[in-house]
This record gives structure tokens, sequence and C-alpha cells, in this order.
């Protein structure tokens, strides 16, 4: 291309060689610059004709540009010449031939191209998975460069005021996918545009809670219910940008055709994922998949129904005034009744989260059995069985308070005073102290683990230190890649995502019964951000600049919690909040019939919604057009037929003619001159 450039402006000055170029369609940029220079200087010494006549060499070639290129098109849609000529002039104005003469063609490698090349290129020498297996490595993982991590340090992950209160957009998503890679950097942008999406139902909830306070119990109730329906079109709005935002994305970091090249696993085959063994090895996966889904139903049915027996006895006691003495079927006094209730309404937010340390343990070990083709097939089959598990241990007990509950144990009523106006029963206090608990046990869990690794590192470090003291060399400089190696290893992004999106599914699902949990969630994402980023530079191990189309699976589950956050928002309203429960004295008939013409309704509002924006935008096709004539171009400038038979033909150079009988000729191939053939072979039938 370097060539081809100085060869076109090595030929500048003669209308006639500059009107051949404009029809060979090889150098479309640097002819129109040297038509515009010589109608400059036509027009300077006053040389009428020749100006006019370069006027139309330069309408010529801008219109060949236009159609060839397919872009422009506001220009084109104009109808007179002379307003078409001065839009034309004014697009090019800002360009000049010294410019294009300096030009650079090509940028710098980026740190992590520069990873990725080194790493595919020992891959072809050596087996690191073997050796780690083996025991030949301990570790093998990229270092933190010290040049390229320092403005991370100060701009995205720093703890001065400045940093701490900066907007939490996409503004270092670009120099974290530098460093970091697409896996890392897609993570930070979803979770980025997540905080931003939280901020206008945030405010509408800050607004809300002083509803007690201005508003009487009709409109309460409207805005609670219109709130959980925005809800619902908020999450299937967020869900649709996000999809047509990550394609923009992933074809800006070049990662919309990764999954088609990308490296596959060591030890896949297609015959391995064949065998009976792996098939074992994925139906036990889902075996262990309902295991736990059984665990959550057993745990939180046997907890109610313990509660349930407890109140029974309290309320004996307090029937027969003998709250001092035993209760006649527990042993207890009231006391210690209350005691144990408020220790069993609390551990089933213990039970979720101890199912999901047994799941992080259990489910990746049957996730390295299960053969899959390359890592991000891996990684979707594991986040499909982690989201059936974890959505159900996290979901059921809430939905077990709302809908179940009422019905087999009952709830009891609350006092319709103050804060309680409109909270019919007990049930919805639980499920309100639980989303609350839920929250902060989540944020807290993220703090105390990086406050562990934190510990550990620091651990490992005062170790090796005194095993120097003691050999003798305390005096030895403990150097940075020492320090890197004791650091823990990046765990990735799986664990961190499905916390997120059962965050999701609560704030949307569950926003009409506490609508200020979207300020509570914006909270602790703003501060979990800034803990995961933190860990990420100052605890963690560089992880392995993996390559990402978007988010993966992530999207599906996205798209399920929309309906079934309109399903359960609907429900809510119906089943569990008033009017419709009970004050409107509805038969439970009714309310079911109301239930399924008013879900089916609000799917329909939210696939609406969710069409309104398409997952590719008018931007991102004018892209992938452009990037398809420039690949055209780059791989091979000259248009060439090939003429082939059926079958199989002998040598063939670019002038053969057809021979009689059988030929056919082929679309239009771009093939670069020195990329030709000598030989091709093509099996009988093929036709394109």
């Amino acid at each position: 291309f370097e060539k081809m450039k100085h060869e076109a402006l090595d030929k500048q000055g003669s209308y006639t060689e500059l009107k051949a170029l404009v029809h060979s369609e090889r150098y479309p940029v640097p002819v129109i610059l040297m038509i515009r220079e010589e109608m400059d200087t036509a027009k300077a010494h006053g040389k009428t004709q020749v100006y006019n006549d370069y006027k139309a060499l330069f309408n010529e070639a801008n219109a060949l540009e236009e159609q060839y290129n397919q872009v422009n098109q506001d220009i084109t849609r104009i109808k007179d010449c002379e307003q078409k000529f001065e839009a034309r002039m004014k697009r090019w104005a800002e360009f000049k031939l010294d410019d294009l003469k300096k030009a650079t063609l090509y940028e710098d490698f980026k740190e992590v191209d520069i990873l990725r090349m080194m790493d595919d290129r020992m891959d072809r020498l050596i087996n690191v998975g073997a050796m780690m297996e083996h025991g030949l490595l301990t570790s093998y993982f990229p270092l933190h460069t010290p040049s390229a991590l320092e403005p991370l340090k100060e701009r995205w992950v720093s703890l001065k005021p400045r940093g701490i209160l900066q907007w939490p957009g996409g503004q270092h998503d670009t120099k974290v996918r530098e460093y970091f890679g697409e896996e890392v950097a897609f993570f930070f942008t979803w979770l980025n545009r997540f905080n931003v999406a939280l901020i206008l139902p945030s405010a509408f909830a800050l607004i809300f809670l002083l509803r007690w306070l201005l508003l009487n119990s009709f409109w309460i109730r409207t805005i609670e219910v219109s709130f959980s329906l925005m809800m619902c079109c908020w999450i299937a709005h967020f869900t649709a940008d996000y999809v047509q935002f990550s394609n923009y994305q992933s074809l800006y970091w070049g990662m919309n055709v990764f999954s088609k090249h990308v490296r596959e696993l060591p030890g896949w085959s297609p015959e391995a994922e064949d065998r009976v063994k792996v098939s074992l090895i994925r139906a036990m996966h889902w075996v262990a998949v309902f295991l736990f889904i059984a665990e959550a139903c057993c745990f939180a049915g046997g907890s109610s129904k313990f509660r349930s027996f407890l109140a029974q006895s309290a309320k004996d006691i307090h029937e027969h005034d003998l709250l001092a003495s035993p209760g006649p079927k527990t042993g207890l006094q009231a006391s210690q009744l209350h005691t144990i209730d408020t220790m069993l309404k609390y551990s089933v937010t213990i039970n979720i989260k101890l199912s999901v340390f047994l799941w992080s343990i259990i489910s990746p070990k049957f996730a390295a059995m299960e053969c899959r083709r390359t890592e991000q097939e891996k990684k979707d089959s594991q986040v499909l069985k982690n989201f059936v598990v974890m959505s159900f241990v996290y979901y059921y007990p809430f939905i077990y308070l709302a809908f179940i509950m009422p019905h087999v144990e009952g709830c009891d009523p609350v006092d319709r005073n103050g804060n309680g106006l409109f909270e019919s029963n007990s049930c919805i206090q639980s499920i309100k102290a639980n989303l609350l608990l839920t929250f902060i046990i989540h944020l807290g869990t993220v703090v105390v683990m990086m406050c562990f690794q934190l510990a550990s590192k620091w651990w490992a470090e005062r170790s090796e230190r005194r095993c120097m003291e003691k050999s003798g060399r305390g005096s030895n400089k403990y150097t940075d890649v020492e320090d890197q190696s004791k650091r823990q290893a990046y765990e990735g992004d799986t664990a961190y995502y499905l916390e997120l999106m059962i965050q999701l599914g609560l704030v949307t699902m569950f926003s009409s019964i506490l609508p200020s949990v979207t300020i509570i969630a914006l909270v602790s994402n703003l501060i979990e951000v800034r803990v995961i980023a933190w860990k990420l530079i100052h605890i963690c191990r560089r992880p392995a600049p993996l390559g990402q189309e978007g988010i993966g699976a992530w999207v599906y589950v996205m798209q399920f919690l929309c309906c079934l956050s309109a399903v359960t928002s609907v429900g809510l309203v119906i089943f569990v909040k008033e009017p419709c429960k009970s004050e409107w004295g509805l038969a439970d008939s009714y309310k079911c019939t109301m239930f399924i013409i008013a879900e089916h309704l609000m799917l329909m509002v939210v696939f609406f919604v969710a069409s309104l924006t398409p997952p590719i935008s008018g931007h991102t096709t004018l892209i992938m057009r452009q990037h398809t004539i420039a690949r055209a171009k780059l791989l091979g400038s000259v248009r060439r037929h090939i003429d082939v038979q059926k079958g199989t033909i002998g040598p063939f150079a670019s002038d053969q003619s057809v021979s009689e009988g059988g030929w056919e000729e082929f679309p239009s191939v771009f093939v670069p001159p020195e990329l030709v053939p000598r030989t091709l072979t093509l099996t009988a039938g093929i036709q394109s």
C-alpha cells in the first residue's frame, strides 16, 4: 500500500494521467487531493478552462469514490450540481497532499497484542498446561508493567476524592482493554453501564421515600405499582441497549469474529466429545444442579414450618399468660422463642451464601471434565448451570414468602400505623429484611475476600523474607517479580457476573415491595466496582489477556430476567399488594384470570420496549460495510475473474481461456497477484 501511495503521488501533474488514475479505482484519496490542488493552481493563475476541466474531473472522482465506498449519503442526495460540488469541497477542505505524504499507515502494537503474540509463539513450542499439570511449572502469568499500570492507578482506582467521586461511566474502558484484555474490559463496561442505568430509577426511588408524608393511600399505591411496571420496562431497555453497545464495542475492539478463530482447548477432539464418559459427566453436572435446587426448597420450607410452629407456641404461651414459665410445646420461654425465630429468619440468607460457596467448588470441577472445544464454550456452559442453581437458591425464598407462605402457613397482619400502612402481613416485612440483608452480605463478602487475599499475600511475603534471613540472604532485594508470584491468581469474572445478575433480578422483581432497593443496589455497585478494580491491580496477578466477544451467555440471562421480572411484578401487584389482595374482595379464580391477562400484556410491553433498540445500530452497520470494502482492497486490489471447471483442473494462468463444454465462471474474486495459486483443485459440485 505504501508503494501504491507513492506511485500515485509521483504521477501528479498531468491531466491525462490523473484521469486514468480516477478510473483505475486504486488511489481515490490521493488522486482527489491532487485534482483539488490542480484546481487551486489553475484558479490562482486565472486559467478558467483548465479549472473547469479539473472541476469536472473532481466531481467524477468523488462520484466514483462515493459509489464504490457507499458513504456520504448526504452528499449523494443533493440534486443541485453546484451545491453538491461545494459539499464535496468542504469534505476535502481539511486534508492536504503533504499530510498524506507524511501519513503513518500503521499504529503501534498494544501491550495486550504483544502478550498474545508471545503466548501464541510459546504455545507452538511448549505445552504450558501439561507442564503445570505435571508440576514442571508452578504458575504461568504475564507480569504487570509499571509504566503502563501507573495511569490506571492514578485515574481508575485512585482513592483520592477526585477518583472516588468520578462519574461511573466508561471513560477508562479502552485503557482497561489495552492492559487487561477484552474479557476483563467487557465485565467493567457492563458493570459501569449497569450503574449509570440505575441512576434514573434510584432518583425516582429517592423521591418515593417521601410518599408517606405527601400523598394519600390511593396515590401511594398507584406510584408503587407504576414504579414496578417502570422497572420491567427499564430492564428491557437496559438489556437491548447493552446488546447494541456490546456489538459496537466488539467491532471497535476487533472481537466481532473472535469466536471463529479462537484456539481450541488442549485435549479436545470430536472423538473425545462423543465419548460416553463425557456425556455422563455432563449429565452428572445437571444432576448436581437439581440436587442444589432440592436443598434450597427443603431448607426454605423446613425453616418456614419451624417458624410457624414456634409462632403457634408463643401464641399458646400468651393465651395462657405463662410468659415467665416454659411453653406447653417446646419447653422454652417466649423470649427464647422470639430469638430462635429471628435466627431462622436470617438463616435463609446464610444458607444462600453457603450454597453459593459449595457450588463454586463443585461446578468448576465438573466443567473441567466436560471436554469443551473452546474456553468460551466451556464458560458459557458453566454460566447456564450456575445461573439455574443460584437463581433458584436466591429467588425461591423470596417467591415462597410472597406467594406460597400466605396460603400454606399464613402471615400475621401488621399494625397499619406509620411505616406499616400498606404492608398487609409479616411476609412482606420478611421480604424487605432479607432483601436488605442479601445486599449487605454480598458487599461484605466482596470486601472480606479482598482483605483475606491481601492478608495471604502479606503472609507469603513475610514467610519468604524470613526464609531468606535464616539462609543468610536477608540483604537481598525482594524483587517485583517475586512480589507478583506471591499474589493470588485472578479467579475470572463468572462469580462477579453471577452475583450481579442475581442482584439485577432482585432489583426489578421486588421493587414494588421495596423501591429503595435500587438505591441500595447503586451504592453497593459503586463500592464493588472500586473494590474489584483495586484488587485486580494491587492484589491479584495480572490475568492473561483473553479475548471475548461481548459478555457471552450472560446476555441470555438478562433476557430471561426481563420475562421473569414482568411475571413476578404482575403477580405481586395482583396477589400480594393491596387493594387487589383483599380490599376489593376478588375471588381467587378472578385473580388468576386477571394475572394471566396482565402478565401477557406486560410481556408484550417488555418485548415492544426491547424491540425499540435494534441489536445492531445503523452506525455499526456502516462500519461493518466499510470494513468489508477495506478488507477487499487490502487483501486484493486487483479485480480478477477465476474460471474453473467442475472437478480437478491442472495449472492455469490468469489469462486462461474458457474451453468448450463444462466450464463455469465464478463471481469476481479479489486475489493479490502474488497469491494467485498455480493450481486450483475443487470438488465436483461446488458452486461458490
